[in-house]
């Protein structure tokens, strides 16, 4: 048996390739169901659902049934030409046909109809059978492959060739498709072995994914024809997990900081900073300012679980967009003022939007939170505009600012739960990484989305797009 990691030469293969797949009738129905019998074991759906596809098919009868009514209309065929051959002789030397010969041909014609009937119903039926698997494995989100012992390919469906950027039918053999080295030694293990393989596998080309891989070998009378590979894209799941670790590592830094902050104060008082009047005043503030830094980390993850968990109620009122913009505005004007930043706004007369004015409210306070932290001079401006796109119809309200800007970097992660560009700048103004989240969000669960413009010094745009509904 020739290794499928180094067959990519096809002068090592047979110089005529029949694939399982579009050879013989029998042998493909018996691959296709060696086929969904092993990929309904390797992605856990081998239940009694699966199974009724059809009992008596999916479990090899019909092929033997096939090998019976072929057998049978084989075996009648060669009696009725035997008949028909003595007839004509008799014909031919002019003798008067034999009664039993003639009634043995009528039954023998009644008894090949029969046979023929049989043979064509069992035959429909297999054909069926493989148009539903094929269309199975057609719609399975898991990627298939199986190959020959000789490392050509019988079958790889639309997933495999999404996860693998296949250029089928031009690439044929297992080599061309350039699978991770790990792939194709659990599908070599799988041929050497004949027993099934499992493990986690890692791709880093053409991107970087995480892959739940499963390889069993194909055996058709005791003789292994092939090896099927299943696998599954983990590359999201570990994404998830990913965030929810970061989610746990970050709740527990945010709040292990303020609580440390608390002891040391709260010991200070005790071991004698309260009877000093100045001192006690300055330990206080500060654990008040640590609490209320707590009550906003607390309410912000409260607020993201609840939009994240759908048990928010949201309300639909048509809204001035004027008077949304110039609540927030005002909100914002004495701390802007206080570090010396100008604020203007553009927003068209007479614009509307059918939305949930409270969520607005709360995705606007959260950009121009942001703009006002990060700004160190310049100016603030939120637009407001109607805009016609393909998609239809969108109010876009716009929060420009002159501050630090965003390296491009870090763009993509911007909306991230406590993902911060600089950690130790936005711990020093006061911000958890939450408010972008909370603000993306809600955006979402109004029917819009937020973008995001950056240059590193000259200042970003983040644009709230809204159905104008």
């Amino acid at each position: 048996m020739k290794p499928l990691v180094t067959i990519g030469n096809r002068a090592n293969a047979p110089a005529t390739v029949k694939p399982a797949m579009h050879g013989d009738f029998k042998q493909r129905s018996l691959v296709l169901w060696l086929i969904a019998t092993l990929i309904g074991v390797s992605v856990g759906v081998m239940t009694a659902a699966w199974l009724d596809i059809s009992l008596t098919k999916a479990t090899g009868l019909a092929v033997a049934a096939t090998l019976s009514a072929s057998a049978a209309f084989a075996f009648f065929a060669r009696s009725f030409v035997e008949s028909l051959q003595q007839l004509k002789v008799a014909l031919q030397k002019g003798e008067e046909p034999n009664a039993l010969l003639l009634q043995e041909l009528g039954a023998l014609g009644e008894a090949l109809a029969a046979a023929w009937q049989r043979w064509s119903t069992t035959v429909t039926q297999l054909r069926e059978e493989q148009a539903l698997l094929q269309a199975m494995l057609k719609r399975m989100a898991e990627a298939v492959v199986v190959a020959d012992e000789h490392g050509n390919i019988l079958l790889i469906n639309p997933a495999a060739e999404q996860l693998f950027h296949s250029k089928a039918p031009t690439q044929r053999r297992v080599a061309e498709l350039r699978l991770p080295f790990e792939l194709l030694e659990l599908m070599q293990r799988a041929l050497h072995t004949n027993t099934p393989q499992m493990g986690e596998v890692q791709m880093l080309r053409p991107d970087e994914r995480f892959l739940d891989a499963y390889a069993a070998p194909l055996s058709v009378g005791g003789k292994t024809i092939g090896v099927l590979l299943v696998a599954r894209d983990l590359t999201e799941l570990k994404r998830l997990e990913q965030v929810r670790k970061d989610f746990v590592a970050n709740v527990s830094h945010e709040l292990r900081t303020p609580i440390a902050t608390l002891r040391s104060l709260t010991e200070a008082l005790l071991m004698g900073g309260k009877d000093d009047p100045e001192v006690r005043d300055n330990f206080l503030n500060a654990i008040a300012e640590e609490t209320e830094r707590m009550e906003r980390l607390l309410d912000n993850l409260l607020a993201l679980a609840q939009i994240e968990s759908g048990k928010r109620a949201w309300l639909h009122q048509t809204v001035a967009v004027a008077e949304i913009v110039a609540q927030v505005v005002e909100r914002f004007r004495p701390t802007a003022s206080q570090k010396g930043l100008r604020m203007f706004t553009e927003v068209d007369a007479g614009l509307t939007v059918t939305t949930d004015p409270d969520a607005l409210v709360q995705i606007l306070s959260n950009l121009m939170d942001n703009a006002v932290k990060y700004t160190l001079q310049g100016e603030i401006t939120v637009t407001a505009e109607r805009i016609e796109t393909v998609d239809g119809a969108w109010v876009v309200i716009s929060v420009r600012d002159t501050g630090v800007g965003i390296p491009p970097e870090h763009l993509p992660r911007i909306f991230e739960r406590f993902y911060r560009v600089d950690k130790a700048r936005s711990r020093q103004r006061g911000g958890f990484g939450l408010g972008l989240s909370i603000a993306k969000h809600l955006a979402e669960n109004l029917g819009g989305t937020i973008t995001v413009q950056s240059q590193v010094g000259k200042g970003s745009t983040f644009a709230v797009w809204l159905p104008a509904g």
